[in-house]
């Protein structure tokens, strides 16, 4: 009954986890275009990893434990997150956030369930594969009206490369977030992400980070959409298989659509919105076999 009540409670949090990334793109609308698209990814990385510090140090009695018995398998996790930000933020600033957005999060479920079936061996019912199936159909449907005048191969590239930086991410993290706290595992991750990203610094200005109409909203990527987020995401890792919590994150881009609608005013036809229910009901059937 416990392990149930788990499951149930991990596939509550990579909702609201999913519901937090689904913010991004209406803050960062929000931010002057003086921004750096690669500057903001790596600035949210490094406050996540601040947050996430400062929660395993005050929650966790060995906030050194993860790094200290699994360093490769948190850095190759920490590798993963800052490969995911950098190639997501390069496809959206190369192909637009409607392509850069849809391969990533349609491509990220794939790549995992691949991963998981093939190098894992793990086995899913056809609940699984049907509810991921319609959740990335979902994905295509959403977001075929946005930017695709934008295509470009190099940008859908960078967008697969993502999703499997995402879904590579995910596996690492399961792995590790088995062992220790979800709070620990997050904090080194993001450490180690962070440092790798801290070279885009060098070759773009930072400069207009520091002003006081954007540091708000970069606080507000890096403290409640990627540090709290990540936590929630992580905790759903420590009883959720991989491609069941990636899937899950597809709902995203549905409250990336409300917020848009709410707060850009941004208008949606009939069939995106359709769409959505296509995504819910393969979220439906993906966790279905998992809160059992």
């Amino acid at each position: 009954m416990w392990t149930m009540n788990k499951k149930r409670l991990s596939i509550l949090t990579v909702i609201l986890a999913a519901i937090l990334w689904g913010s991004t793109g209406t803050v960062q609308a929000l931010i002057p275009e003086t921004k750096e698209p690669l500057v903001v990814g790596a600035v949210r990385l490094f406050l996540a990893a601040i947050y996430l510090f400062i929660i395993s140090i005050l929650f966790d009695k060995n906030f050194l434990s993860a790094i200290v018995r699994a360093p490769i398998l948190i850095t190759f996790s920490g590798l993963f997150m800052m490969s995911y930000n950098m190639t997501f933020f390069s496809a959206v600033l190369i192909s637009g956030v409607g392509v850069g957005t849809a391969i990533t999060i349609g491509s990220a479920p794939i790549w995992a369930l691949l991963f998981e079936f093939f190098i894992l061996k793990s086995k899913h019912g056809l609940n699984k594969l049907i509810g991921v199936t319609f959740a990335v159909i979902g994905i295509g449907i959403l977001m075929q009206f946005s930017d695709y005048n934008n295509w470009s191969n190099l940008g859908v590239f960078l967008a697969l490369l993502s999703g499997l930086s995402y879904a590579l991410y995910s596996l690492f993290t399961a792995k590790i977030v088995k062992k220790f706290s979800h709070h620990n595992t997050s904090a080194w991750t993001f450490l180690i992400a962070a440092i790798l990203s801290a070279p885009i610094f060098i070759f773009y200005p930072l400069s207009w980070a520091l002003s006081n109409d954007v540091i708000f909203y970069l606080v507000f990527l890096g403290i409640f959409a990627t540090g709290i987020a990540y936590s929630l995401f992580t905790f759903g890792l420590k009883y959720l298989s991989p491609s069941t919590a990636v899937t899950l994150s597809v709902i995203e881009p549905i409250t990336a659509v409300i917020l848009s609608v709410i707060f850009l005013g941004e208008v949606f036809s009939i069939t995106q919105y359709l769409a959505i229910l296509v995504i819910i009901l393969g979220l439906f059937l993906s966790s279905k076999s998992e809160a059992v």
